[in-house]
């Protein structure tokens, strides 16, 4: 009997290999592959010979598997002897039914990682012998054995593997990336996740902790043989790093929408506190400004925006770490930080109390500079985003250029153009950006005059430039500073974020971002006050400077 249970034994790969097929789960397809065994044994128990035993086997493996069908269907069966039955005319369409029934158990495999995967899908699937799969990976016999039981294990909860997955799972977040420092060649890290769904919910997912690719896949209900090469991307752009263990996690800080408003209250505490010393030293710069011969009041509000963004900056310096931005791919030099949010988020839902007196919204300032064109030289331009402008980040996008940076050198050239009396023609500029000059006037960066596109935003020369910002801009800035750093250093001592103790490469800076009294709480207290007019229009808090 021992022989004939060896023998028995030895077909079990091969009966379970079969049973895969056809079953809709790892638990049927050994119970499948089991009641095979345990029938040749029983017959072989009583005497019975069997000259064919592969054939045998898998012929009962079959004719089991016809039952355990038309049990499901309520198909009539008549069976002859133990083993054997006579299908009649309600034989179910088997094709149909093993590729409906696959599903599950193909699912199953997907989710598998990749090592395990590719040997389970050869083996069971595609019907290759260990000795072959391992001679093909040059791995020992046994390590594939090995990995074919991990798999099978790993396969059989099947489906339950859902009552693990996340909300992520079906109802997938949606993460904001931005950076300081500078941007690689192609917007990175802002372009690697933009519309990628994908990525952003790895992200989200690998953020708390450090995970496994299959312990991602499950957790957003998506195969592995699709986060796998996402993994690989979101690690190689240095958004992920890679543990020593292969797991992997999200290297930058990620807030959530209450984190930007919590500290609200606190927020406008700070600025009422401090409002008295802001608007003298302000109300001073704005007297000085308008003395000035390249006075205006859009240049009074930039001065406004640009005094008081680095004045509060300053004032905390002293309480963070120096930032480091590392070297990154395609040029870049940058540090992340994302901000999560979801399908049911809604501004709304924010408690009264916690609601902004103003919107307080603001980009931080963006340079850009043309060494030389079309004569000139040392072109530069100077722009935020705030909350005084409807505008905001969409400004420039009349022009359609790629990115922002690109829309902004275009500009930039346009305006040097315009106030040079140049033919754009002349100089070889892309006619199809001319287009734009209506928007660009919608925007306030542009005015008709006498039928013809005008500045409507400021530019100084750079002599001009250089009193503005050394005379006034920064001994004004260098004041405020001073006087906020005592109560900034108390403040900031109580509002950080917390983040994950796995995480180390995030800045002080970044823990306190969030809370951080806003300039434009003070901005707006200089607007409230009247020391500056607010209804200027389609405002860009922009500056030019060239010659």
């Amino acid at each position: 009997m021992q022989a004939g249970f060896d023998a028995v034994a030895a077909y079990t790969e091969v009966l379970l290999s079969a049973a895969m097929r056809l079953c809709d789960n790892v638990s049927d397809a050994e119970d499948l592959t089991s009641e095979t065994q345990l029938a040749a044994l029983s017959y072989l128990a009583r005497g019975g010979q069997i000259d064919d035993l592969r054939s045998w086997l898998f012929s009962v493996q079959r004719r089991r598997w016809n039952d355990r069908l038309r049990r499901k269907y309520r198909a009539v069966t008549v069976s002859i002897g133990e083993d054997f039955d006579i299908p009649d005319d309600t034989e179910i369409d088997e094709d149909l039914l093993r590729s409906e029934e696959a599903e599950a158990i193909r699912q199953s495999v997907a989710f598998l990682s990749e090592q395990y995967r590719v040997i389970t899908v050869r083996h069971y699937f595609r019907g290759e012998t260990v000795a072959d799969i391992a001679a093909s990976l040059g791995i020992p016999p046994g390590t594939v054995k090995s990995r074919l039981d991990y798999g099978r294990k790993q396969m059989k909860k099947g489906m339950e593997q859902m009552k693990t997955y996340t909300e992520q799972s079906y109802m997938p977040k949606f993460l904001k990336i931005c950076n300081s420092g500078s941007c690689g060649a192609n917007m990175e890290p802002m372009n690697l996740v933009e519309n990628d769904v994908l990525g952003q919910n790895l992200l989200i997912a690998a953020y708390e902790k450090p995970l496994a690719v299959v312990e991602l896949a499950r957790a957003i209900g998506v195969a592995a043989a699709y986060v796998e090469p996402v993994v690989e991307k979101l690690v190689r752009e240095q958004l992920m790093k890679r543990t020593g263990d292969g797991r992997v996690y999200t290297d930058f800080i990620i807030y959530t929408l209450r984190d930007h408003w919590i500290s609200n209250p606190d927020k406008a505490r700070f600025c009422d506190e401090n409002m008295e010393m802001y608007l003298e030293h302000i109300g001073a710069a704005v007297e000085s400004l308008k003395k000035t011969d390249y006075y205006s009041e859009r240049l009074e509000r930039f001065m406004l925006i640009d005094i008081t963004v680095s004045a509060v900056w300053n004032a905390g310096e002293p309480y963070r770490t120096p930032q480091i931005f590392p070297e990154r791919p395609n040029g870049g030099r940058w540090i992340a930080f994302g901000t999560v949010s979801d399908m049911t988020s809604n501004e709304d839902e924010m408690p009264q109390a916690y609601r902004s007196r103003e919107n307080w919204g603001l980009g931080g300032v963006r340079r850009t500079v043309i060494d030389s064109y079309a004569g000139g030289r040392d072109l530069v331009m100077f722009t935020y985003d705030t909350a005084l402008n409807p505008y905001g980040f969409g400004k420039l996008d009349s022009l359609g250029c790629h990115t922002f940076m690109d829309n902004e050198e275009a500009f930039l050239q346009m305006a040097y153009l315009l106030e040079k009396g140049i033919d754009p023609a002349a100089v070889g500029y892309p006619p199809k950006l001319l287009a734009g000059i209506p928007g660009l006037c919608e925007e306030g960066f542009l005015k008709m005059v006498d039928g013809k596109p005008a500045l409507n935003v400021p530019r100084l020369t750079h002599a001009e430039a250089e009193d503005f910002f050394a005379r006034i801009c920064r001994p004004t800035m260098k004041k405020i500073a001073d006087d906020l750093t005592a109560p900034m250093g108390d403040y900031l001592r109580t509002h950080k974020v917390k983040i994950p103790a796995h995480l180390d490469s995030v800045p002080d800076q970044k823990l306190t971002m969030p809370h951080e009294p806003p300039a434009m709480g003070f901005v707006f207290g200089a607007v409230n006050a009247g020391l500056h007019n607010p209804d200027l229009g389609n405002c860009p808090e922009t500056v030019l400077i060239f010659d």
